[in-house]
């Protein structure tokens, strides 16, 4: 199911001082087929993402999209489709399929490379599974990650992207700020101005009027939303502003989830702690860097995080203490729109990466290969010494050896290469002219 079986590329590297008559290289093949089960909060990007990754690669991909987003799957499926048959492509160089668990256990059992995008406990079940075959694996597993305001920043327009970075989508964003971490010199400044602006923002069909914000994909989890609000309001939090919702029928007003901040939030509520994927802004408050990187660190999640601050310098030194394969300076979520930057996580977050060349090194097979630079006039030769069976003086030639090509000044690699040639000189002295002298 290659597009194209000759299909690679390879990158040359250093052969080092003892080979410096080989050339050596990393060729990276296509896998075969790779299948990716992906989830449903974003079923455009979630079909095209690992599928450009496999094709350019050189492979074919099978595509179990989710059983909420199997009317979409299909459409854009149409929509591939008709690129292939554009461009002279197989016509089964790209497959999507639904179903539900039992389809993706057997899709898993199948392919070359498996891509998951979903929860922990799904992905857990994904490699175990994969196991029994070895077939490798990358997880994108969502996150719960920090969105850190510092004490010299812009206010008002921090605020602004810190409700985008929790309401896009509805919330439902693997990569969205789910834990807002705000300097105590500011905290009541910031939590003013986001609180206004939450409280501007509607939510509602958005064909049935102008709305800022739609509804949520799942009908139960809106249920979940409100489990985590009221162990956090039980514990001591407080609602400080909701956003309102727009005329809903009957039946719709379980799909919609107020947008929502609380504060007087710590970790000990369910709300820091568990990914909620809703429209929700917990925000806690900070006194030092040092402090917030520790909270920011306190999760079971390492998806991304977003820093702000003044000091570009300041903010890039709170990042990289982050336990996190995604990091945002001064901005939210800009590294995806960067399509050169592999995307993923660490811990319950996953590993493996997407996009950029790491993500489409991720769909191949890595081989090192290894050549004569100069063939067919230099060709590697068993020094006697060390040919079978081995010389008496072979221990010392080889140590010379390697001494004269690593030792670690000048003179010592000098004297250990005249000892190399003194006994390779004797080893080719024949045996009577030895003995005459």
């Amino acid at each position: 199911m290659h597009f194209h079986s000759l299909i690679h590329y390879n990158v040359c590297r250093s052969s080092g001082r003892s080979m410096i008559h080989k050339k050596a290289k990393v060729e990276f093949h296509p896998l075969g087929v790779v299948g990716a089960i992906v989830s449903w909060n974003y079923p455009f990007h979630n079909i095209f993402n690992p599928m450009l990754a496999a094709v350019f690669s050189g492979n074919g991909i099978v595509i179990k999209v989710s059983e909420n987003a199997s009317w979409s799957g299909c459409f854009y499926f149409r929509i591939i489709q008709a690129a292939l048959a554009a461009v002279g492509a197989p016509e089964n160089l790209v497959d999507v399929i639904t179903g539900f668990a039992e389809t993706g256990e057997a899709l898993v059992s199948s392919v070359d490379k498996i891509i998951f995008v979903g929860s922990p406990g799904v992905g857990r079940m994904i490699m175990r599974n994969a196991s029994k075959t070895l077939t490798p694996v990358t997880l994108e597993l969502g996150g719960k990650d920090a969105f850190i305001v510092c004490d010299d920043v812009d206010v008002p327009h921090v605020a602004q992207i810190a409700v985008r970075a929790a309401l896009q989508s509805s919330g439902q964003n693997c990569a969205g700020a789910e834990r807002f971490y705000v300097h105590r010199d500011i905290y009541a400044l910031f939590v003013s101005q986001v609180a206004k602006i939450v409280k501007s923002v509607s939510a509602g069909p958005p064909l049935a009027g102008k709305y800022d914000m739609g509804a949520l994909c799942l009908l139960e989890h809106s249920e979940k939303l409100q489990n985590l609000v009221n162990d956090a309001l039980d514990k001591g939090a407080e609602i400080l502003a909701r956003g309102s919702f727009g005329h809903l029928s009957e039946g719709a007003v379980d799909q919609y989830f107020p947008p929502t901040v609380i504060v007087n939030v710590n970790h000990t509520m369910k709300l820091m702690q568990e990914e909620a994927f809703g429209p929700i802004m917990p925000i806690m408050k900070f006194n030092t860097d040092e402090e917030v990187v520790k909270l920011a660190n306190d999760s079971r999640y390492g998806l991304g995080c977003a820093v702000f601050s003044g000091s570009q310098h300041r903010a890039r030194e709170i990042a990289a203490q982050i336990q996190c394969g995604v990091a945002a300076i001064n901005d939210f979520a800009s590294n995806y729109m960067c399509q050169s930057l592999p995307f993923g996580g660490v811990k319950d977050s996953g590993f493996g990466r997407f996009a950029g060349v790491e993500g489409l090194r991720a769909c191949c097979l890595v081989k090192s290969v290894v050549e004569d630079r100069w063939w067919p006039y230099i060709k590697t030769k068993i020094p006697k010494p060390i040919q079978y069976p081995v010389a008496e003086n072979g221990f010392e030639f080889q140590e010379s050896l390697v001494e004269a090509l690593y030792g670690l000044n000048i003179w010592d690699r000098l004297r250990a290469l005249v000892n190399v040639l003194k006994v390779l000189t004797e080893q080719n002295t024949p045996v009577s002219s030895r003995r005459n002298d």
